[in-house]
């Protein structure tokens, strides 16, 4: 079985996990400061896993511009959209329509790099695509009421950060794709995105208003939460992403790495405590079939 599989699908549970504690930071700090803390606290963890690990920060300098252009797609204009929708529609609804970037993603691999989508992998698109639809469109009953499900009206600015968010991933991805095919250290080029987005986030604080007079970092809980987000969506999840694009292809990994809205259906009936209805269940079956199609 092709390793890209558990390692895209490896990239979406840490997601998923980096999504459970993004609401109350994004929400405190503001979509824009959020990322600049995460961006800090990725980018330390990034290079001491560099480091511990022994790994050398070798990157050929033929693929510094498409690294820079993946952080700038993916990593800052991407989350900054990403997390915008989060504050405005929560995590469930953001979810579905950032994970439309798998097929932006396999639209874009196909023009910009030429890859062929046969008839196996795209049947495998389509389930895996109407899985994640099924996993998160479920209505809006009373008994499913709860802080994530709140929207910030008007409701379509939500959607368009979201979208927004979908298609600067679908860019990310693509851009870094061929420097993944040539096997550079995912963990290096992990930390150089990081690094990049901290750099171009940190730019803007002189310019921002809405920080002034409050402390430049959060503390305690909050900290606390922004950094594990560091850590599990643009460090571990990341590295995981650049790894499964060494050996799968846009389409296939990025499909499998959208399955978020999926595994995130259990924390979120923990959460709640409110078991979600049986179409988002079968939404799970067809992302499974979809797995299935791609690992085969």
């Amino acid at each position: 079985m092709d390793v890209s599989v558990f390692l895209a699908l490896g990239a979406a549970l840490s997601w998923t996990l980096a999504a459970l504690v993004s609401h109350r930071p994004a929400t405190e700090l503001g979509s824009l400061h959020f990322n600049r803390v995460r961006m800090i606290a990725a980018t330390l963890i990034m290079g001491t896993i560099l480091v511990i690990s022994g790994r050398p920060f070798d990157i050929p300098p033929i693929f510094f511009s498409s690294i820079i252009l993946s952080a700038l797609a993916g990593v800052v204009l991407g989350d900054f959209f990403l997390f915008a929708a989060l504050r405005r529609i929560g995590p469930r609804r953001s979810n579905i329509l950032f994970a439309s970037n798998a097929v932006f993603a396999a639209l874009l691999g196909w023009v910009y790099l030429g890859e062929v989508i046969g008839l196996q992998a795209g049947l495998a698109i389509l389930f895996g695509v109407g899985g994640v639809v099924l996993a998160v469109i479920y209505g809006k009953r009373r008994d499913l009421l709860h802080q994530w499900e709140d929207v910030t009206p008007p409701l379509w600015i939500g959607v368009v950060f979201g979208l927004m968010a979908a298609i600067c991933q679908a860019f990310g991805v693509v851009f870094v794709r061929p420097v993944m095919a040539a096997g550079v250290d995912p963990v290096a080029v992990t930390l150089a995105r990081a690094a990049v987005g901290t750099i171009v986030f940190w730019a803007t604080f002189p310019f921002d208003p809405s920080r002034q007079g409050k402390p430049i970092f959060p503390r305690g809980r909050i900290l606390a939460l922004t950094a594990l987000n560091g850590l599990f969506g643009l460090g571990v999840g990341a590295a995981m992403l650049m790894a499964a694009l060494e050996f799968g292809t846009v389409a296939t990994v990025t499909i499998l790495s959208s399955t978020t809205p999926v595994m995130i259906l259990p924390f979120i009936w923990m959460r709640t405590r409110r078991m979600p209805p049986p179409a988002a269940w079968i939404g799970a079956v067809f992302v499974v079939i979809c797995t299935v199609l791609i690992a085969t």
